[in-house]
């Protein structure tokens, strides 16, 4: 097969998005000479923009007439190949009236009945997926991960940054990640352990704290900072090395390329699973994933200076986010598990105050 022009249907989450950058790749490794068009959710696209393996992104917004608009466009591109990752009604809509010579995608009856090339998807969407579809067809995988395949240039200061004139990043500061989306927060982990944990990383290794989520997290976050706060002017402390001073709170106030650029800097990135967390990895710094419902195998942390903390002893995990009142699969996992995860991904490290 001779593909000279190719469009691929992204999904709609940030981590998604990430696991596609080894597609990307592998496409433009293939076929080098071939234009990709990348058809992307508009928040997401600042992702792409300087990536050496996409000729031109293509804006995907919400609303029928919006997706009626798409469509026009996308047939007359009229596309040697067009892979869809997203299994919804509407991706598999644009692909099957495309026009396209070849249609790739993943199972999702009855939606998918004009897929040339289909794969089945166990688990959640993943770069696992993305490899079986590629083989199908028939293009060689050199790269199986997403390290180091997010480009974007680079950032001389964060002065534009809301709340960092106080806070210097030029120092050793570390990302925590708490929150999870409205519709996943199954995924939560507990404010009080991600305070303590917060104190134990500054108390040893003297990370400064970098807060980051969504504006969904904000109150979260906040009580997090509430929490430390307290702990600090409670009772007297032994040692500064339990001060936590100095808390720079981006949480719904930095957009995904200056995230990025702080992601990149960081010493150490702790956080539940998220798309922020597969960010983290793609820059290869230390990471600490915090996993309960999902499975790492599909979705963990792709860099080797990664740990999963997870209970995997418990029957039920992974349950795939069918829901669980209970929790306790993200519920019995203490600070102490999780510090002790950062402390296997920072050898390199010594503490700064003894424990």
């Amino acid at each position: 097969m001779k593909f000279k022009k190719i469009g691929i249907i992204h999904l709609n989450q940030i981590g998604d998005l990430v696991f596609s950058l080894p597609l990307l790749k592998a496409i433009k490794d293939n076929y080098p000479d071939s234009e990709v068009h990348s058809i992307v959710r508009p928040r997401l696209r600042e992702l792409l923009v300087d990536s050496p393996d996409v000729d031109k992104l293509i804006d995907r917004t919400g609303g029928l007439m919006n997706t009626f608009r798409l469509l026009k466009e996308i047939r007359r591109n009229r596309y040697d190949l067009l892979i869809t990752l997203s299994n919804s009604g509407a991706g598999l809509f644009l692909t099957t009236f495309s026009r396209a010579g070849i249609k790739a995608g993943f199972v999702a009856p009855p939606w998918d009945l004009k897929l040339d090339i289909k794969e089945k998807i166990e688990g959640h969407h993943s770069w696992r997926h993305n490899i079986k579809l590629l083989k199908s067809l028939g293009m060689a995988v050199k790269k199986n991960d997403y390290v180091g395949l997010l480009v974007l240039p680079p950032k001389k200061n964060f002065n534009d940054l809301a709340g960092t004139e106080s806070f210097d990043l030029s120092k050793k500061y570390a990302v925590i990640s708490p929150g999870t989306s409205a519709r996943r927060t199954v995924k939560a982990w507990g404010n009080e352990k991600f305070a303590e944990l917060i104190i134990r990383l500054k108390k040893n290794y003297d990370f400064n704290p970098v807060l980051v989520g969504g504006p969904e997290n904000r109150e979260a976050n906040e009580q997090i900072i509430k929490i430390i706060k307290e702990k600090k002017d409670g009772p007297p402390r032994s040692n500064r090395g339990q001060v936590v001073d100095r808390i720079l709170d981006l949480t719904g106030r930095i957009d995904l390329k200056n995230l990025c650029a702080v992601l990149q800097k960081a010493g150490l990135f702790v956080g539940v699973d998220s798309g922020i967390m597969h960010l983290a990895s793609s820059f290869d710094i230390p990471v600490v994933g915090i996993f309960g419902p999902t499975d790492p195998f599909y979705v963990g942390p792709l860099n080797d200076r990664s740990v999963v903390v997870q209970k995997k002893e418990m029957e039920c995990v992974p349950c795939y986010l069918k829901g669980c009142p209970e929790r306790e699969c993200m519920a019995k996992i203490t600070a102490e598990e999780v510090f002790d995860a950062c402390t296997r991904v920072l050898p390199e490290l010594k503490t700064q105050v003894s424990s």
